[in-house]
């Protein structure tokens, strides 16, 4: 049994409250041995709680872990936004988002693999037709993309595989922290890591822009 000492920071629910605990112990038990392998047993029993007090609070465990997937989902799609609009150049943009990538995975690392572990469990395949209709992260980038497209900063055109390629620059560098590969905070590499984002978006640009 895992047992949650001094954790009540919330994803959803204000820190300290029985909620909050109950979000904790099943963000860390999720992203240590995967949801499918989490009992609501367990998450009780990590956070302290009673079984029935977890499900005053969540209809049960895959609620739970959608809850708090699509917290940090949206969030991000929000801080890129917001980091994009305080510039109107690619390559400050380009630096803002990275920039906003690492604060938000070194604030609370365990939230942030656990979204990356997570995602094809609750995104949409694209045959789905429900769709995903939350604002996400790389709608966010690529809408970044398309407007460097209309400013001319890129060349006109499909702005889907930059901004795969860009997100890969940072996603795939945290996959290798989740395995040990690499260790340590993400903001100390944000340079490193903005420079490869912008090479990424050098390939398709008009020449003589993104310099």
């Amino acid at each position: 049994m895992v047992r949650v000492v001094n954790q009540k920071r919330g994803v959803t629910a204000a820190d300290g409250s029985t909620k909050a605990a109950i979000e904790r112990a099943a963000l860390l038990l999720f992203a240590r041995n995967g949801v499918d392998a989490v009992t609501t047993r367990e998450i009780a029993a990590a956070s302290g709680v009673s079984e029935g007090a977890l499900y005053r609070h969540y209809q049960g465990k895959e609620a739970l872990a959608e809850a708090m997937f699509f917290a940090i989902h949206t969030r991000l799609a929000s801080e890129i936004r917001a980091a994009a609009t305080r510039s109107n150049t690619l390559e400050a943009q380009a630096r803002a988002v990275v920039s906003a990538y690492c604060r938000i995975a070194d604030e609370d690392w365990a939230l942030f693999s656990y979204h990356l572990l997570a995602t094809h469990r609750f995104l949409p395949l694209p045959d789905d037709a429900s769709g995903d209709d939350k604002d996400n992260p790389v709608t966010a980038v690529e809408e970044i993309i398309f407007a460097a497209m209309q400013r001319g900063e890129l060349a006109s055109g499909d702005n889907i595989l930059p901004a795969a390629m860009a997100l890969g620059v940072m996603l795939q560098t945290a996959l290798h922290k989740v395995y040990g590969r690499i260790t340590g905070d993400l903001t100390p590499r944000r340079e490193t890591l903005s420079k490869a984002v912008i090479a990424v978006l050098k390939s398709s640009a008009t020449p003589g822009e993104v310099q």
